[in-house]
């Protein structure tokens, strides 16, 4: 197997579609993709495991809901979005030589959180040599993937530091590998063909057993035979109930069609329509109205534009004239107080003049002070018809400013208004006139109430015959449970017939083959873990042999010297040394030629034991190595060690300002 694209829509920190090419270029078989903490290498391994197996990829015991709520977790969230992205993919692109062919597969996996409740769907497509395999749905691509890549067997292929560090500590270290041992010999079928024959032989007791448990297992047995006979009765009705209501409701659209056809939609609006119909009569009436009030006021005179400017013009005139006049008056009485003073005697005390001279004085200046201003040349011959107010000048020439402007202006915003509100009002009638009679509507109508009558009822019957149903299930499901009680208490005192001994003997020889099958793989394996930990470890003598117990899997290593060595004894980095030679001795084990996908596998071990992976484990342990590092895991000689035998490198880069990684090609800088 080759792992050649890996493409992430929307997952994690990664936003968008984004795409790392894993494809060996005959270097060498790594993939060395560099990461800080944080930056989503996990992210990457996760999605291959998920796209591969889906909700498997969790672990056998996680429900529906829990998987849900994974997948809603993975879609990548924008922190300032007003509108938060709701889907997310993963596809993964590989080859597979299977029975003596190589077929191309891309595998897309795609979920969608939807409503209120943020509910997911999810959904899966496989192609295969670039055809998409319809006949694929979900579970038996499922079961298609177990088939080239037990889920059993990948955990020894697809793994982080996380993973070597828990075996490294956990006390459940003998568990995980009894688990990785029978999914490695496929073991869980022999268990569950023991368990089915279990299953068979508490059958066969039932003919031999005391006569009361036989008696009670009869009536059992009798009662779940009428119980399924009601439940295939009670199917059969709810199954004929869906065919009627499918009947029913196409009628009603048909019946919908026809109704609006006859002009259902006009009736359905008719009282809107008629609601409509009042307001613009009263809206018509009201501008007629105001019409009626501005002609009987002003606007008559806007009918003689020029003869209002005529008049605008006379009146300004006017207005010129009586200011000339005024200021003449004023200026008058001025000009003669200003001769009375001059010809008092007592103006000209204070002045060295004579009487001659202050007579020829005042000679000079009185004809100048007895003249008036000259009228204006466009005044000249012009004379008022009347004398008027300044106040009443001001309000003509408002009414004459308001009859060229304002009242024309008006006028046409109420006539527009008016015609708008008539033509609307035409349209509402025509509207109305469209509406059919109530004797045509009626039938139409009164056929449909009764058809949703009838779909309301068997909507009701239906519900009901799912919960008759339900109920009938959930007694099958008890009386099988107490026909289970009565097989085991059967047992006790039951002779073997030859039937069960054939039974109990298959039974043995399944016991046996497993036995023998996990004795003949637990030797490789321990041949194969002391191999990979002498290779890897700086001290190569430090195991000699290792066992495992073919019952409880159990390990002992035994040192050069063949004595016991505990775990404990060893040191923190041969624990995680032993830990990845017991990983690394499964998957040779395993016979499978699949890619090694590790996430920073080099965190806790020292320089020393650093440098033994790197010549002695990552260049052999597949022929396709994707090797997720943290910037420390993997730097200056170490680098140098690993760059022989490295086809691609590439770097996740996260961008703390939008919260977001990018892939790109190259490592650390």
């Amino acid at each position: 197997m080759i792992l050649h694209k890996l493409t992430l829509n929307n997952v994690g920190l990664f936003r968008g579609k984004q795409t790392v090419h894993l494809t060996p270029n005959g270097r060498g078989p790594i993939i060395l993709i560099g990461g800080m903490n944080g930056a989503g290498k996990t992210t990457l391994l996760e999605a291959v495991r998920l796209c591969l197996y889906g909700r498997r990829a969790l672990g056998n015991r996680i429900s529906l809901n829990e998987y849900h709520s994974y997948l809603s977790s993975m879609i990548h969230r924008e922190p300032d979005s007003i509108m938060p992205l709701n889907h997310a993919s993963v596809s993964l692109e590989f080859e597979y030589a299977h029975g003596g062919e190589t077929k191309y597969y891309l595998v897309e996996r795609t979920w969608r959180r939807r409503g209120l409740n943020h509910t997911v769907s999810e959904r899966l497509t496989i192609s295969e040599n670039g055809l998409l395999r319809t006949q694929f749905e979900a579970e038996h691509w499922q079961d298609y993937i177990d088939e080239l890549i037990p889920t059993g067997v990948s955990q020894f292929f697809f793994f982080d530091g996380e993973d070597i560090q828990k075996l490294t500590d956990d006390s459940s270290h003998d568990l995980y590998l009894a688990e990785s041992i029978k999914a490695l010999l496929g073991l869980n079928l022999v268990e569950r063909l023991q368990s089915d024959l279990h299953i068979y032989a508490n059958r066969l007791l039932k003919r031999a057993s005391p006569e009361p448990i036989q008696k009670q297992i009869e009536t059992v047995e009798s009662e779940i035979a009428k119980l399924r006979i009601s439940l295939t009765n009670v199917t059969t009705q709810a199954e004929s109930l869906y065919a009627q209501i499918g009947k029913v409701e196409t009628q009603i659209i048909r019946q919908e069609s026809r109704i609006t056809a006859e002009g259902g939609g006009y009736a359905e609006k008719r009282e809107n329509l008629k609601l409509r119909q009042g307001q613009l009569l009263a809206d018509i009436e009201a501008l007629e109205s105001d019409i009626r009030d501005l002609c009987g006021e002003l606007f008559p005179f806007t009918l003689v534009p020029e003869l209002l400017k005529q008049l605008e013009e006379r009146l300004v005139k006017e207005m010129e004239l009586d200011e000339w006049e005024t200021r003449n008056r004023v200026l008058g009485v001025q000009n003669m107080e200003v001769l009375e003073i001059l010809a008092s005697g007592s103006f000209w005390d204070d002045v060295s003049l004579s009487p001659r001279q202050i007579n020829v004085i005042l000679t000079k200046i009185a004809p100048l002070l007895k003249t008036k201003l000259k009228r204006p040349e466009a005044l000249r011959d012009f004379k008022k018809i009347r004398d008027r107010s300044p106040s009443e000048y001001d309000r003509l020439l408002e009414w004459i400013e308001a009859c060229l402007s304002k009242v024309p202006q008006g006028f046409y915003e109420l006539n527009k208004a008016l015609k708008n509100a008539q033509l609307e009002l035409q349209e509402v009638e025509q509207a109305l006139q469209k509406v059919p009679a109530e004797e045509v509507l009626k039938p139409l109508i009164e056929k449909l109430s009764a058809l949703n009558q009838t779909l309301g009822q068997l909507r009701k019957q239906a519900n009901e015959a799912n919960q008759s149903i339900r109920s009938l299930l959930y007694q099958i499901e008890m009386a099988e449970r107490k026909l289970e009680k009565l097989y085991n208490a059967q047992q006790l005192g039951q002779a073997h017939i030859q039937r069960q001994k054939q039974v109990e003997d298959l039974q043995s020889v399944l016991t046996a083959y497993t036995a023998r099958l996990t004795k003949a793989k637990i030797a490789t394996l321990g041949n194969a873990i002391v191999e990979g930990f002498n290779r890897l470890s700086h001290k190569p003598d430090r195991i000699k042999r290792v066992e495992l117990d073919p019952v409880t899997f159990a390990v002992t290593l035994y040192d050069t010297c063949t004595r016991p060595l505990l775990k404990e004894e060893l040191s923190a980095g041969e624990k995680q040394i032993y830990t990845t030679a017991l990983l690394w001795a499964l998957a040779k084990t395993s016979g499978k030629a699949l890619p090694m996908i590790l996430d920073t596998p080099l965190g806790r071990l020292d320089s020393n034991h650093r440098q033994l992976l790197i010549e002695r484990y990552f260049p052999y342990i597949s022929h396709q190595v994707v090797l997720l590092s943290t910037d420390t895991e993997v730097e200056g000689d170490l680098r140098g060690l690993l760059d022989p035998h490295t086809s691609r490198v590439f770097h996740l880069v996260y961008h703390q300002a939008e919260g977001v990684t990018t892939i790109e090609e190259g490592y650390f800088r």
